[in-house]
């Protein structure tokens, strides 16, 4: 028997085809843009916070700081809800990788906000690094070779800030937060796929 299809149901057959291609791609889709806006925010606190630590910035300037990360998370409750909303379908990789973004980030910022005495200084900072870098390499296990590189260079900065003069610890942190998170999200926003 030869069965014939209508275009109707070709079409159907298609689409439901694209939607099981798009549900399993290894692409991030969206959220090179959360990327940016946490990796120079990080980047910026932590030099921030070391330049007010060495008295070079006054202590009050902190809530300037305080102020910028309520804007980060505006942003990002902005932009989280627009993605949402959108009419793009989000792939299987995306939607794991906000449950570990958020899941990650949420630990590290408990962490720096109840265990301050365990994690003071740099410490804290190093929290947000290492936080970066189980995020980025999340998505690198999944094929995003841009992830991988981004990741190592977050942890690079980790390991060199532990063994350069103390005075220089926050610029290097800060330089592979901005390198690493900055960096991919910037990558995956200028890199079509």
């Amino acid at each position: 028997m030869d069965e014939q299809i209508s275009t109707e149901q070709a079409r159907d057959h298609i689409e439901m085809v694209q939607r099981i291609i798009a549900e399993s791609s290894q692409r991030l889709c969206g959220g090179g843009e959360f990327f940016v806006v946490w990796g120079a925010f990080s980047g910026l606190i932590t030099v921030w916070g070391h330049l007010v630590a060495t008295r070079n910035l006054p202590q009050s300037s902190m809530w300037a700081g305080a102020a910028l990360l309520l804007a980060c998370i505006a942003f990002s409750i902005v932009r989280g809800r627009a993605l949402r909303n959108s009419e793009v379908r989000r792939s299987l990789l995306q939607r794991e990788f906000l449950n570990v973004l958020w899941l990650t980030v949420g630990l590290a910022f408990v962490v720096d906000i109840a265990a301050f005495n365990i994690f003071p200084g740099l410490a804290s900072a190093a929290i947000w690094s290492f936080a970066e870098a189980i995020v980025l390499f999340y998505i690198g296990l999944h094929g995003n070779r841009r992830a991988q590189v981004c990741g190592i260079a977050v942890v690079v900065s980790l390991v060199v800030a532990n063994f350069v003069q103390p005075h220089l610890s926050a610029y290097v942190l800060a330089a592979g937060m901005i390198a690493g998170y900055c960096g991919f999200g910037i990558a995956e926003l200028v890199t079509a796929e």
